[in-house]
This record gives structure tokens, sequence and C-alpha cells, in this order.
């Protein structure tokens, strides 16, 4: 059966946009972030910078910009592997499980290029607040998926507050890997993470399991 030519124009337009990305990584690996135009990054990639603008919006694209994602904060495998957790299964254990899968994949596919985008994220002020911002939206709709597949209400406050708090923890980890030059193993990394969150929370309950007491909110003035 022969491929329908959307999915077709779709691949092309991957290929374009993993070269072109790949050429802008190692530019703003040797040149430096600031250093690195638009117009080098179409020199190198043999394009024009007309051309450069039809795949990435900005330069801050070229590094954010993951391909299997559809959504620029969520990544689409994250909805099978949703559905595909026990219905029984904690908030925390499926996040903790989601993670590791999606963090796995995009170590194993490149850890090189992975390194040179998590040091760029790391060190230019605009690719953090704009990586921040994707993730904030991600744990958003990935605490939505969540809350819809136990029935509960689609902004479910724990949902996303575990959803944040996984984000964060994520952001300690992979931090950590680049500064390390990469040497310790990223996965690993995150699981530690995760189970110093764990622990903490843990420290952080009522003794006896008791909830605690909201305290009462006194109007200002």
């Amino acid at each position: 059966m022969a491929q329908p030519a959307y999915d077709l124009r779709e691949r092309k337009r991957t290929k374009a946009r993993l070269m072109i990305q790949a050429e802008a990584l190692r530019l703003f690996a040797e040149k430096g972030y600031e250093n690195t135009t638009v117009d080098d990054i179409a020199f190198a990639a043999a394009i024009s910078p007309r051309t450069f603008f039809r795949y990435f919006a900005t330069k801050e694209d070229v590094v954010l910009w993951d391909e299997r994602a559809r959504h620029p904060a969520y990544d689409p495998i994250a909805a099978d592997l949703v559905e595909a957790r026990p219905d029984d299964e904690s908030l925390a254990e499926t996040l903790r499980a989601l993670i590791l899968e999606a963090v796995g994949a995009a170590y194993r596919q490149d850890p090189e290029q992975l390194l040179i985008r998590t040091r760029l994220v790391s060190s230019v002020p605009e690719l953090r607040a704009r990586m921040l911002a994707q993730q904030a939206r991600g744990g958003e709709m990935l605490a939505e998926q969540l809350a819809q597949k136990r029935g509960l209400p689609r902004d479910d406050f724990a949902a996303r507050v575990i959803a944040a708090a996984f984000g964060a923890a994520v952001i300690t980890a992979t931090d950590a890997w680049q500064r390390d030059g990469g040497a310790s193993d990223l996965v690993e990394l995150v699981e530690h993470a995760i189970d110093a969150l764990a622990a903490a929370t843990r420290v952080l309950e009522p003794h006896g399991g008791r909830p605690r007491r909201r305290a009462s909110r006194r109007p200002s003035g």
C-alpha cells in the first residue's frame, strides 16, 4: 500500500529539520550560541536563510525542537504510556514510569546531541525560560490526562502538583548531568532525583499519617 502524500511530506520536513538542527548544534558547540547567526546555520546546512525560516521560526526553536513531539511541550508517546499503566497505580508511580521512559528514549537516541542541547538550555537565559515554560505546559497536559484516566476533574490539583514536582526533579538531574560533562548516566541521575523527592515527601508527611489541618485564611487589612 502506498504511503499517503501527507506522511511523505512530513517525513521530508522532519529529515530537513534534523539536518538543520544537527548543523546548528555543531556550530553552537564550536562558536557559542550568541556568536552563531541564522545565516551561519543556513550556510552550514547548504540552504538559504529564507529556507531556514520555513522550518524554524527562531534560532531558539532549533535547540528546543524535538522530532518525537507534535506539541513542543508534550511527547505524544506519553499518551500511549499513560493508557498502558494499571488503573490502580498511584499518580506518582505512573509519572515515575513515564519520565524514566521519556528520558531513557532521548538518552539512548543521541546522548552527545542531548548534552549539547542541555548545556545550551542551562547557559542561555532565553532558552532556559522557553524550556521552563514548555515544561510547565507539558506538565499540565500530562496531569490532565492522568486525571482523566482516573476519572478525576481535568484540573485535579494533586495531579498538577505531582507533575510539577517530578518536572523539577528532572531539571535538577539534567543540570547535574551536564555539569559533569555527561560522564554520569542520565537515567540513573533522574532515578536518584525521583527517589530524593519521594524521601522528602515521606519526611513531610504528618506524624501518624494524619492529614494536616489547613491553616485558616484571615482577611487582609
